[in-house]
């Protein structure tokens, strides 16, 4: 498989090795400033981390086109430096993180965010062109809703969609990532499944978004619905 370029200006997930698939882990999103000579040099995360995170091994990975469908490609990297002064340009620098990449790149098969599914009550809801979807499950990082199979999502482009919690609503781009149609003989050929990744920048929304996710988790788990 041809693997894909980290391109200056991608966005990024960051987790820490040690946590990878676990419920607690710590995921970052951020901006690629400079990718030259084995040394990644991204924007502060979002949540930021601290100098004390000096050294820590971390997985970087990205979204990119392979074949006729988007996948997850990173490498394991490690932590050498946090500059409080990075230019990126004439009249503006900005806090950033250098990484020091530590393997090839290569395709990633693990889920970047833990998804719920929001029940019946939920203050979770998405909307598309004015009308709210149906929506399955949703993560931080992204959603998976059905839809009338009327309309045409392509894997690949990117789309507005409001997210409203509770009485705070967002205007958010989205890139669909995984798109399935039933077959004509199914029960259910008038919908199909879009999971989408939500682009990285609002801080707001994802602050707000990962406590209600939060709150839905505890309570699944007081009713035994997860372990």
């Amino acid at each position: 498989m041809n693997m894909p370029d980290l391109k200056v200006g991608a966005g990024v997930d960051i987790v820490f090795e040690n946590e990878i698939n676990k419920r607690n882990a710590h995921y970052m999103k951020a901006l690629v400033y400079d990718y030259k000579s084995g040394n990644v040099i991204v924007s502060q995360t979002s949540p930021p981390l601290s100098r004390r995170f000096l050294n820590r091994r971390v997985v970087v990975t990205f979204l990119a086109n392979a074949g006729k469908r988007l996948a997850r490609f990173g490498f394991t990297a490690q932590l050498i430096g946090l500059t409080t002064d990075y230019q990126i340009s004439a009249d503006k620098s900005v806090e950033a993180l250098v990484l020091r990449q530590l393997e090839k790149l290569q395709r990633m098969d693990f889920r970047v965010y833990f998804r719920v599914e929001p029940p019946s009550q939920s203050n979770i809801h998405l909307f598309f062109k004015g009308k709210r979807v149906n929506l399955i499950d949703i993560s931080v990082g992204g959603a998976k809703f059905s839809y009338p199979a009327t309309h045409i999502f392509r894997r690949g482009d990117t789309v507005s969609f409001e997210l409203v919690i509770d009485y705070a609503a967002f205007e958010v781009e989205a890139i669909v990532c995984n798109l399935s149609v039933p077959r004509e003989s199914s029960a259910n050929s008038a919908l199909q499944y879009v999971g989408i990744e939500f682009a990285s920048g609002n801080k707001q929304l994802e602050g707000i978004l990962g406590k209600a996710i939060l709150a839905i988790e505890r309570q699944m788990l007081s009713e035994g619905k997860i372990f």
